[in-house]
C-alpha cells in the first residue's frame, strides 16, 4: 500500500511540475507576444517616420535637381546674352586691326581687345565652374601632341609674357612619346592658366615649362608638368586653400593683379576629372611652381603623323590648282550687330552671296526659294529659333529628296547640353560667340568641302548590273532593287538605334553590311554615309555618327528613285 502512495506522490509531483512549467511557458509566450507586439509598433512608426522621411528626401532631391537646372538655365541665358556683344565688340576690333590705322588708333584697338578678352575668359570661367559644379563637364579623348601643344601655347602666350618684362623658355623631355591620348584642349586649357597666373605675378624674371617623363610602361606615359616662375611667391598659409574656389592670395586680391580667383580651383577639377594630381611648391617672395600629373595612353606616332603631312601635302595642292569654289550663305541671325559684323567678315573671306534674315522663319522661307552652300544658324531667335528652324530643313530635305545643306549653329551659348541640342535637331557644327576671322574661315572650308555634289549612283556599276537580263519578264536590277528597298530602311533604324544607344560593335555590324549592300548596286553617296558610319563606330565614337543620320533616309530615297528610272529605261 505504501508503494502505491508513493507512486502516487511522484504522479502528484511531476504533474504539479508539468502545470507550473506550462503555466510559466504561457507567461513567457505572452510576454514574448506582448514584445513582439511593442517591437511590430515600433516598426510601423519607424516605417512611417522613414516614408515621410523619403518623401522629405525625394522632395529636396527634386527641389536640388530644379535649382540647378534653373542655375545652368541661368547662365545659359547670361552666358549668350553677354557672348553676343562681346561678338560684335571683338570682331568689330578685328575687322579694324585689318584697317589703315594710326599708331594711336592701333593702340586704343589693342585696349578694346585686351579689354574684352578679359571680360570672355571671366564669363569662361563661370562657365567652366558651373559645368563641374552640375557635374556636364565631358572629356574629349584624341590625339595630344605634347610638343606642338606646346608650341601652341609659347606662340600665344610669349608676347603677353615679354609685355611684362618677362622670360619663357621650355624644358621638354624627349623621351615623351610624339603622340598621346588624353583631352588636347583641357590640358591647353591648364597650362595657360598656369603660365598666365605665373606671367601676372612675375615681373622682369622668369616663367619656365617645364614637361618631364615619369613613369612609361608599354600603354601608358605618366607625364609631370611645372610651371616655375621667379615672382612674389606664396605664403604657406595662403597655399592651404589656394585651390578652393573664389580663394585669393593676400597679394592677389589687389587691384594690381585683378581675377576672380576661379582659374586655380579650374584647374584642379579639370586634373582631377584626368584623374590626375595637381599642386605648388613655393615660398614667399622666392617665386613659385605649379605642376600637376597626368597618365596618357600611347598611340602610334608615326603612322599618325605620316598621314597629317599627307593630309596636308595633298590639300596644299588642291589650294594651288583650284580656284575657291563659289560659296553661298544663308545668314540667320536677329542681333543686327552681328549679322553687319559676320557679313563683314564674309565679304572679307571673299564670299559675297549672302542672304540675311532675322528668325527661323525667314530662314525656311529663304532655304525654299534658294540653294545655299552652307546656313549660318544662331540659336536664339524671336518666332521661330535656330533649333525648330533646323528640323523644318531637314525634314523638308528629306521630304523633297534633297542633299543636306551643312548648318553651322552660332551661339553664346557654349555648353556641351546647348551642343547636343544643335547636334540633336540636325545641325552639322557648332560655332560659339565670339568667333574670330580664322575660326569662320576654317568653318566655312571644313563645310564647304564635305558639301560638294557627290554622284548619287557609280553609273558603272549600274549599266553592268542592267546588262545581266534574267529569264523572266522582270530585269535583275529591279529584282535586286526590290529585295534593297525590302530590306534597307528597317536596317538603317536598327543601325540608328545602335548608334544613338552607343552600341559600337553591333553598329560596325550593320553599318558594314548596309555599305557592302549598297556598293553591290553602285549605290555611290549613300555607301560612302554608312562607311563613314561604319568608321566613327570601329573607333568607339558614335555620338560623332548622330549628325550622319538625317543624311541616310534622304540619300536612300535619292537613290532608289535613280536606279527605278534606270530600270525602267
Amino acid at each position: 500500500m505504501s508503494n502505491e502512495n508513493g507512486e502516487i506522490q511522484r504522479l502528484r509531483r511531476t504533474i504539479e511540475q508539468l502545470s507550473d512549467q506550462m503555466i510559466r511557458s504561457k507567461e513567457q509566450e505572452e510576454r514574448i507576444l506582448a514584445e513582439f507586439s511593442d517591437m511590430n509598433n515600433e516598426l510601423v512608426t519607424l516605417q512611417r517616420l522613414l516614408a515621410k522621411n523619403n518623401n522629405s528626401l525625394e522632395a529636396a532631391r527634386q527641389q536640388a535637381v530644379d535649382a540647378g537646372e534653373s542655375k545652368s538655365a541661368f547662365i545659359a541665358g547670361i552666358s549668350h546674352d553677354f557672348r553676343t556683344p562681346l561678338n560684335g565688340i571683338l570682331g568689330m576690333a578685328e575687322m579694324l586691326r585689318l584697317s589703315p590705322l594710326s599708331e594711336e588708333q592701333e593702340d586704343s584697338v589693342s585696349v578694346i581687345q585686351d579689354a574684352a578678352k578679359l571680360l570672355l575668359k571671366l564669363i569662361q570661367d563661370l562657365l567652366d565652374l558651373s559645368k563641374l559644379e552640375a557635374g556636364q563637364m565631358r572629356l574629349e579623348m584624341g590625339e595630344v601632341d605634347l610638343q606642338e601643344t606646346i608650341n601652341y601655347i609659347v606662340r600665344l602666350l610669349e608676347p603677353q609674357v615679354r609685355k611684362n618684362g618677362n622670360q619663357l623658355s621650355v624644358d621638354c623631355d624627349p623621351s615623351i612619346s610624339n603622340l598621346l591620348e588624353g583631352d588636347s584642349t583641357r590640358i591647353t586649357q591648364i597650362l595657360i592658366n598656369l603660365i598666365q597666373n605665373a606671367n601676372k605675378f612675375t615681373s622682369e624674371g622668369t616663367v619656365r615649362i617645364r614637361v618631364t617623363l615619369m613613369k612609361d610602361d608599354e600603354i601608358t606615359q605618366m607625364i609631370r608638368f611645372e610651371v616655375e616662375d621667379t615672382g612674389i611667391g606664396i605664403s604657406e598659409e595662403d597655399q592651404n586653400q589656394l585651390f578652393q574656389p573664389y580663394m585669393q592670395t593676400e597679394r592677389g586680391r589687389s587691384s594690381e593683379y585683378g581675377g576672380t580667383g576661379l582659374g586655380l580651383s579650374i584647374c584642379r577639377s579639370l586634373v582631377t576629372l584626368m584623374e590626375g594630381q595637381i599642386g605648388v611648391d613655393s615660398q614667399e617672395g622666392e617665386g613659385s611652381t605649379f605642376w600637376f600629373e597626368l597618365t596618357l595612353g600611347k598611340k602610334d606616332g608615326n603612322q599618325s603623323a605620316n598621314q597629317s603631312v599627307a593630309s596636308a601635302q595633298e590639300h596644299q595642292g588642291q589650294d594651288m590648282d583650284n580656284e575657291a569654289p563659289s560659296v553661298s550663305v544663308l545668314l540667320a541671325d536677329d542681333n543686327v550687330i552681328n549679322r553687319q559684323l559676320v557679313m563683314l567678315q564674309l565679304k572679307k573671306l571673299g564670299i559675297t552671296q549672302v542672304d540675311a534674315v532675322v528668325n527661323g522663319e525667314e530662314a525656311i522661307a529663304a532655304f525654299l526659294s534658294k540653294k545655299y552652300s552652307l546656313i549660318l544658324m544662331d540659336y536664339m531667335m524671336p518666332l521661330m529659333n535656330g533649333l525648330e528652324a533646323t528640323r523644318k530643313i531637314r525634314s523638308i530635305e528629306m521630304d523633297e529628296m534633297r542633299h543636306t545643306t551643312p548648318i553651322i549653329a552660332m551661339t553664346g551659348n557654349v555648353m556641351q547640353g546647348e551642343k547636343d541640342k544643335c547636334m540633336e535637331a540636325g545641325m552639322n557644327d557648332f560655332i560659339g560667340k565670339p568667333f574670330t576671322l580664322e575660326i569662320l574661315s576654317k568653318m566655312i572650308e571644313k563645310w564647304q568641302q564635305s558639301s560638294e555634289p557627290t554622284e548619287v549612283l557609280n553609273m558603272g556599276i549600274v549599266h553592268e548590273i542592267a546588262e545581266l537580263n534574267t529569264d523572266g519578264e522582270r530585269t535583275l536590277l529591279g529584282m535586286l532593287l526590290d529585295m534593297y528597298r525590302t530590306e534597307t530602311p528597317g536596317k538603317i533604324e536598327v543601325l540608328r538605334r545602335h548608334i544613338v544607344s552607343g552600341d559600337h560593335v553591333a553598329a560596325t555590324e550593320v553599318a558594314h553590311d548596309l555599305k557592302s549592300g549598297s556598293l553591290s548596286l553602285g549605290i555611290r553617296y549613300l555607301s560612302t554615309l554608312f562607311a563613314q558610319i561604319e568608321q566613327f563606330a570601329k573607333e568607339g565614337q558614335s555620338r560623332k555618327a548622330e549628325p550622319l543620320l538625317d543624311a541616310l533616309l534622304p540619300a536612300y530615297q535619292a537613290a532608289c528613285a535613280s536606279l527605278q528610272r534606270v530600270s525602267k529605261d
